[in-house]
Order: C-alpha cells, then structure tokens, then sequence
C-alpha cells in the first residue's frame, strides 16, 4: 500500500488497537521487567510517531518518525520541554496535555497537521496518560498515525464523483449502469440527459427500468433486445440505433453503446452511454413486432437464470473467506494445518486438496505477483511482522480474482513458524477503484478529445459576475480569438465590453432559470462568417447554490449552410415546372411539388399520398413498369425515358420524360426510397409530331426531285445512246447489206470460173511449162478449195452483222418509244446478242453460261426500248457479280419467264454468284445508291429500272438473296395496261 497507510479488516485492527492500550498502560520507567534501553529501542524503532513526556511536559523518549514528522532532525530534545521546542503551540492544545495530566484520554480520528517543511498531513492521534509504580501520574505518552493517503483517497473519491456527475450532467448523452440481477434489469446510474432524450426523468427510471423499455417505438423492441441478447452471449460490446417515443408523441432516434461485464456477484452489467442521434439518423426499415415465441423462450432462460442466481447467492451467504493456519519449517517446507470451506470458493480448490498439497494454493498465482508475494511471506517470517499482501489469482476461464491476505505470525518451539489469517476475496473493491480511475479518465478523456468546446466559469456576486476558469483544448484549437489568457479573469477584463455585456445576460439569464439555456453566435473568420450554438448549464454545490457555469460551444457553421442550402433546394423544388416526387420501395406516394400536383390532376399532397405510383402510369403501361422499369431501377440505380402518365381527373395519357432513381443512404448503401425528376413533354411530342411530319414531306419532296432528276439524266441519256446507237446502225448496215448483197453472185463467179478451170485442165491434161509453173506458182488446188470456204465465211460474218445492226435497232427502239404490243423473249434475245462478248470465254475468264427457260407467254403491252433497258441493267450486274470474286465451278444466269395470276408475265434473272448482303438490299434501288468503285457506276441503273416498271408499267421489281448463293431480280408487269 503506498506511503503509512496500513488496511487491516476490522478485527485484526481491534485486536492491535486493545494491545496499544494495554502496553500504554503498562509504561513504567522504574518497572523492573523493561529497561529505560529496551523501551528507548522500542520507542525509537516504532513505525509511528510516538513521545513520552513527563509531569512537566519534558520528552523522555521520541520515536524516529516523531523527530521526522515536526522536523527535529538529530537535535537533542530529551530533557527539554515540549513548549521550549515549540513555544508557538496553541492554547488548545496546553489545555489538551493538562487534561491527560489530570488523568483524561484524549484521541481524534481526523485532525490536521502542518509538518516542519510546511506541508499539511492528516493525522489520528491519541494521548493517555501513564502512571508511576505509586500509581501517581508521571506523565502522558502522545501517538500519532498519519492517514494523509486515505483521507486524500476518500477526497478524491468524492470530488472524482462529483466531477463525474457535474460532466455527465452537460455530456449530449445519458451516462449509464445497468446490472441483471436475477434476470430483472435494473438501473444503478443515469445521467440526466435521459429526461432531453425520452421524456423520463432519471429518478423514474432509477425507480423502474420498464419507463425506459415502454418509451421503445413498439417496431423496435425486438431488435433492441436481440442485440442485449448478442452482447451479453458472445460477449461483446453493445451498440445499437433505435427509435423511442416521447410523452408528447415525437419520435427521436437514438444510439446506445456499451460494454458488458459482470461485478463480484457475478451479475451482468451495462456501462455506456445513450445518445440522442434524431439530427443525424434517418428514417430505416419497419421492424417486425416481438412475437410470443421469443417472449416465452427470453421467460424461459431468465426464469433458469433466476434459480441459477439464487442457489448461488445462498451458497456465497455462508462463505464470507478462507481461515487458514499456514506452517513453514526450517527447511523451506510449506503446509496447510487447516483450511475452511471457504476456499471452495477462494481458491477454487477442495480443502483436503490443499492440505494434502500446499503448493496448489500458490499454483495459480498471477507470475507478476508470485515473487513479490513469496518475498512478503519471507519478509513476515524474518521480522514476525504481521502479513499482508494483495495478490491475483487466476479463477476459472481464464479470469483472474483479487485476493487480500492477512495473518499474525508466531514462531513454534522447534523454530517453524505459523501464520493465523484468512484470504479475503477483493476483486469488488479493486474494480471499484479501477471503475472509478477509468471513470476519471473517461471524464478527462471527454474533456479532452470531444471536438466540441468546453469552457467552466465561476458565478460571483450572486449571479452578478462572472470569472473564466478553465478551457479544454477543443475550444482552444476552434476558438476564433485566443483563449489561452482567460482564466481567472471576469468577462470585463477578458472580453470588449459590448461583447462582454452580451455574454453577462445569457449568464445572468441561465443563473436565474436554474435551468440549461442555449443560444447562437455568430463570428466573423478570415472574412468568413461562422456560426456557433452555445449551451449553459448551472452546476450546484451541496446548498442547492450555483456556483459555476459549463458552456458548451459547437460550430454550427456548416449546418447553418446546410440549412441554407436546403431551404434553396425547397425554393428550387417548388418553384420547379418539373414533377419531382418521391416514394417508397413499395411504390407508396411520399411527396410531390406543385407542378407536380397539377400534372397529374392531384388536388393536395395528402390526397396524393393516397396513391400509389402505378396509379399514376397509364393501365396498359403498368404491367411494362413492374417488370422492365422497377428491376433495372433497383439493379442500376436509374431509368431514363420517354413514358405516359394518367391525368387522373380527364384520363388524359400525358407524354412525358421520365427520369426514375433510387436514394441510397449514405452510410450503408442501402436504398432508402425511390424519387423522379418527370418533365411533361405534350408541347415537345407535337412539335416533333410536326417536324417529323415535315420531314417526311421534304424527304418525299427530295425523292421526286432525286427521281425527276435521274429520269432527266437517263431520258437524256437514252435519247444520245438511241441516236448514237441508230447511226452506227444506219451506217453499218447499208454497207453490209451491200457486201452482203454481192456476196451471193461473187460465190456464183467463182464456181463458173473453177468450172471453167476445171473444163480447161479436162481438155487440155497438159498446158505449156510457163501455165503450169504459174498453176505450182499459185498452188491453183488450194485456192479452188479455199475460195469457196472464204466466201462462205465472209457470207457468215455479214449475216452475223446484219443481225447486230438488227438488235441494236431492237434495243434502242427507236421506231417503239409509244406503247406497244411486242414480245419480250425478242427483247432479251437482243440485249444477249449484244452482251454476248462479255458471256462467252476469254483467255482469263471461263464462258458464263446463259440457261433460258421460256414459257408460253403472250405479247404484252410496254414501252420496248425502256424494258429493253431494264434487261440491260439487270443482266449486266449479273455478269459483273459473276465476273468478281466467283466461287463456283460453273458461273450461270438464269432467265425464266412465266405467266402469274393470268394476267401478269414474271421475268426471273438470277445468278450463282456471291449474294447481296442484307444491309444493301433495303437500299438497292435507292437513285445514286452503287457499291462499285469510283467511276465505274453511278447508282442510277437499278434506280431507274425500278421507276420503269413500277411508275411506267404499273408493275413490280423486287430482289432475293442469300449471301454465298446468288441473287434473283423478280420483274413483274401486266400484260395488258
């Protein structure tokens, strides 16, 4: 124990106090059985302050710590009088001695003491007097024991637990303690925040735990105690946010924290604090209710605890310790002569046990403690001292228990010695004061690390004045001017005198109500201005007097901008032509603004919470909502685009851009609710209605220009080729007809001159030399049979001409631009003979082989030069397609014509080339559309064919592909227009 501060139990100290008495009252200079040396050793050596004077107040022995404690040092006082070494002692005290001189005892358990040095000690002290063999008084023997370290324990203790109440007093929070006992809650401590936080003051909750438990919101019970629940089997700390209900009705949230741990009975308890977090917390999920299923399992288990509480209180009733005699011989051998029952419970071990083996008792001795326990055991039985040590030992699962021992040792005959004494379990009392030292630095902790200030003033002149005390460093790092020399000045002298006015009313204000008052302040920072919310709180001594104020100062700069901000946010959404609205996950109306309100024809915003948001959806769109809408909502976060809303007075489907979104919380991530931000689009959707309109018609309009236009280039165009196409006829063919024409008699000539030739070479077998050198000369044989083949070929070729002239007349048509009736197979037949070059095989390129598969079918009516055309276009794409890239062994056209529906000729070119790709097909026919390179197409034939048959012949042409097999052009016209 630290400094002279000696804890005995009750008993030992009586017994010590009765051996005092008794060796007071033997004191006897002149008793032969003590020498003056022996009692002068005693004396000196004593641990107190002891000094024994005479009659006339003159010492006859001192103690070591008498000459310490009044400073005396080595000086020679024997002899001299107690008033010559003190001449300033008071009255009081003459009157004192005289009294005990007269035979009196005098003692006090608390009196104060000034040492030499100065320094005030407090002391119990006791004078007797002590008597001669004659049984006259010889004097008086003065005892002093300083209990300075006690008494500033106990002075700790309270102002501690003062301070601890004035803090918790002004902490945004209820300080408490709960404890089970017996399976019932009960409350040893709330602070008084409790009556701000749910409306019950701390008495009635002192008096009854169920005040607090019958301020739960009715959805929050059973989570509350599933989480008492959780901490107290796993042992773990304790946190829960919950919702309790005032008197007055209001809903506040709130947070509790603890950490359970179980006292000397071994009763539960929750230490922590309930703090009120309605600012911070919003709106969660609905709890479900307890059901009766948990209610009898909690009866259950707290009906089992309660028996298991009671046997075990009987049983620790009729166990206060453990009574032990403890032996130690000579040679270092340990035992137990006795041990009670009691050590069951102490040391967790069976009597017999440890006296059988005393070694158990010190087997689970703390190591930090064994050494310097077996050290004060050595030290006892080296001096016989008393003993007295307190030690841990571990208990079962791994805790550990105080223990106090206390024994008187007594030396045996044979040199052993005994010690009589009890083990006294402690822990109570070492949690109590661990409690209380972490009480203290909790407190100090709170004064130091909150983020808020914190500032003490004392009240003077009855509330009048004013005077700084003390500051913790929160306020002195946010303090917008220096704190740091303040305390000890009154507000005049700490403050200008305007502000300090100020300050001295809301003061006065707080002293005068008795009760917390609050108000703002604003300072200007840097040219900035803050906001800061100050809370007074009277503090009382034990007269009911205030005597100091505690201020808190919280910067509330942010939330005052906040405030700001929100409010504009208001202004925003209610001044917003826009719907904006929330609702719940189920869809349950919460708010809409004005505009939204009219949007939907809603009268007020309580009728609207009435609904539902699929009530606001057309009915044939909600079913789209529910399944596509909600699930990308809640999978994404968000959904954006064009929707239809119901106008629920006219029924009026409202066209409108519907942005849907999910409030998440900030701290979990969870969803909260769903919001929209939905703008009404009627006006915009007409709008588009109409320029969508106008854009068809100028598309319409650009078509017949681009078709009006290709038809130009191909009438001018044909009206050229026609023309060049007649001339280059016109000019063939009169020569040709002329060679050809002459061709017959000249093959006449030359056979009436080889016959002649013949007749010659008949009648006259045997010519002069030089004709028959000139006949060898001119190899005659040869020409007569070559003359006749030369002729015949060149009668070929011109008929071979004559019919190209023929179907280049045929194709240009120039003498059938008007309508007419003409046969179709003659028009195909000339658009071949003139394609025929490309079609038949080259050196690099194998013949393309045209299959026609002519039906029956009669002469119809057209325009034969424009449907020559046509044939044209198609057949030439063909032979390109083929030409480029082909894949197959056999390149082939197909030509099929046939009669449809009786009154229609369909006309089938198709190809095995590669295809027409999808994509291309919807455009093929489109005016300057080519997937040919640069220069090599115009994009106009198909064009052009496609506005032939359909706009001049009433008829149809379409185009069938798959890529890898080829395309088929499909012509379909009437027979008869």
């Amino acid at each position: 124990m630290p400094g002279n501060l000696i804890t005995v139990d009750k008993n030992t100290y009586e017994s010590l106090q009765q051996e005092l008495i008794e060796l007071r009252q033997q004191v006897n200079f002149n008793n032969p059985k003590y020498s003056q040396e022996q009692v002068g050793s005693f004396i000196e050596y004593t641990p107190a302050a002891i000094a024994i004077f005479d009659h006339q107040m003159r010492y006859l022995l001192v103690s070591r710590r008498w000459r310490e404690d009044f400073g005396l040092g080595d000086e020679n006082i024997i002899g001299r009088s107690h008033y010559e070494v003190f001449p300033d002692i008071s009255q009081k005290w003459r009157e004192i001695h005289q009294r005990c001189l007269a035979g009196a005892i005098e003692k006090c358990d608390e009196d104060v003491f000034w040492r030499a040095n100065g320094q005030t000690e407090w002391v119990k002290w006791e004078i007797n007097p002590w008597y001669q063999d004659s049984g006259e008084i010889g004097g008086i023997i003065m005892f002093k024991e300083v209990i300075s370290d006690q008494k500033q324990a106990e002075i700790a203790l309270a102002n501690s637990e003062r301070r601890f109440q004035d803090i918790a007093a002004n902490l945004p929070g209820a300080i408490f303690q709960f404890t089970n006992r017996h399976g019932v809650w009960g409350v040893d401590y709330i602070s008084d925040f409790i009556w701000d936080l749910a409306g019950i003051t701390a008495a009635e909750m002192t008096q009854d735990f169920n005040q607090f438990f019958a301020r739960l919101h009715p959805e929050d019970c059973e989570t509350y105690i599933t989480s008492v629940e959780d901490a107290v089997e796993n042992s773990t700390s304790w946190h829960y946010e919950g919702r309790l209900i005032k008197p007055n009705g209001e809903i506040c949230w709130w947070r509790g924290d603890s950490t359970p741990m179980l006292n000397e009975q071994q009763e539960l308890i929750f230490c922590g604090v309930l703090m009120d977090i309605t600012d911070i917390k919003q709106k969660e999920a609905e709890l479900k209710k307890l059901n009766e299923e948990l209610e009898n399992r909690v009866e259950k288990r707290t009906s089992a605890f309660r028996q298991a509480e009671a046997r075990w209180q009987r049983i620790a009733d009729n166990v206060p310790g453990m009574l032990f005699e403890f032996r130690l011989d000579l040679d270092g051998t340990m035992s137990f002569p006795f041990v009670s029952s009691g050590c069951r419970e102490i040391l967790e071990l069976e009597p017999e046990e440890i006296q059988t083996d005393a070694t158990l008792a010190f087997n689970y001795v703390h190591p930090e403690d064994l050494a310097r326990l077996q050290a004060a055991i050595a030290y006892s039985a080296q001096t016989l001292q008393n003993f007295e040590y307190e030690w841990r030992t571990f208990a079962s699962f791994s805790e550990y228990k105080w223990i106090k021992g206390v024994a008187r040792p007594e030396r045996l005959a044979e040199s052993e010695i005994i010690w009589h004494g009890c083990f006294i379990d402690i822990s109570a009392r070492k949690q109590a004061e661990q409690k209380l030292q972490e009480q203290a630095q909790f407190l100090q902790s709170i004064w130091e690390g909150v983020n808020y200030g914190i500032y003490v003033l004392d009240v003077l002149n009855n509330g009048e004045e004013f005077r700084y005390v003390k500051f913790n460093p929160g306020i002195l790092r946010t303090s917008p001017i220096p704190l740091e020399s303040f305390p000890g000045k009154i507000l005049a002298e700490a403050l200008p005198v305007e502000m300090a006015d100020i300050y001295r009313d809301h003061y006065r204000q707080c002293v005068q109500s008795g009760k917390s008052i609050f108000f703002e302040e604003s300072f200007s920072i840097d040219d900035q201005e803050t906001w800061w919310l100050l809370n007074i709180t009277p503090l009382f001594d034990s007269t009911s007097r205030i005597e100091q104020l505690v201020v808190t100062v919280t910067d509330i700069t942010e939330r005052k901008q906040t405030e700001q901000d929100r409010q504009m946010f208001v202004s925003l959404i209610e001044n917003s032509s826009d719907l904006i609205g929330c609702a719940s996950l189920g869809g349950e109306c919460l708010f809409i603004n004005e505009a939204g309100l009219k949007l939907v024809g809603v009268e007020s915003l309580e009728i609207a919470k009435g609904f539902n948001i699929l009530e606001y959806i057309l009915s044939e769109d909600r079913e789209d909502l529910q399944q596509r809408i909600m699930p990308t909502v809640m999978e994404r976060g968000m959904w954006q685009g064009e929707y239809r809303f119901r106008h629920l007075q006219t029924e009026e489907a409202i066209s409108v851009d519907f942005n849907l979104f999910v409030v998440k919380s900030h701290e979990t991530g969870e969803p909260l609710c769903l919001a929209t931000i939905t703008r009404d689009i009627r006006d915009r959707k007409q709008a588009e209605i109409k320029l969508q309109q106008q854009t068809q018609n100028l598309e319409k309009t650009l078509y017949e220009l681009q078709r009006t236009q290709s038809q130009l280039i191909h009438s001018e165009k044909m009206s050229s080729l026609g023309n060049m196409v007649a001339g280059i006829a016109h000019e063939i063919n009169n020569p040709v007809n002329f060679i050809h024409g002459n061709l017959i008699p000249a093959s006449e000539y030359a056979q009436d001159l080889l016959g002649l030739v013949e007749l010659y070479q008949l009648h006259f077998p045997h010519p002069p030399a030089e004709i028959q050198a000139e006949i060898a000369a001119i190899d005659l044989e040869f020409i007569k049979e070559d003359l006749i083949k030369l002729l015949t070929s060149m009668q070929v070729g011109t008929e071979r001409i004559r019919e190209i002239v023929l179907s280049l007349r045929n194709f240009s048509r120039l003498d059938e631009a008007e309508f007419k009736q003409v046969n179709i197979h003659d028009g195909l037949e000339s658009t071949l003979m003139i394609l025929q070059n490309r079609l038949k095989a080259k050196p690099n390129s194998p013949e393309i082989l045209v299959i026609k598969k002519y039906g029956e079918i009669p002469e119809i009516e057209c325009y034969p030069g424009q449907l020559n055309q046509v044939f044209m276009n198609i057949l030439s794409n063909a032979i390109d397609a083929l030409e480029e890239n082909f894949i197959r062994e056999q390149r082939q056209i197909h030509i099929i014509t046939e009669v449809v529906n009786t009154n229609r000729v369909a006309i089938r070119i198709a190809d095995n080339g590669r295809g027409i790709p999808q994509k291309t097909l919807t455009k093929l026919f489109d005016p300057f559309f080519t997937t040919k390179d640069v220069g090599k197409g115009t994009g106009l034939g198909l064009s052009i064919s496609y506005q032939i048959i359909v706009d001049k012949h009433s008829g149809n042409l379409s185009c069938n592909s798959i890529p890898g097999e080829g395309a088929e052009f499909v012509i379909e016209i009437p027979i008869q227009q």
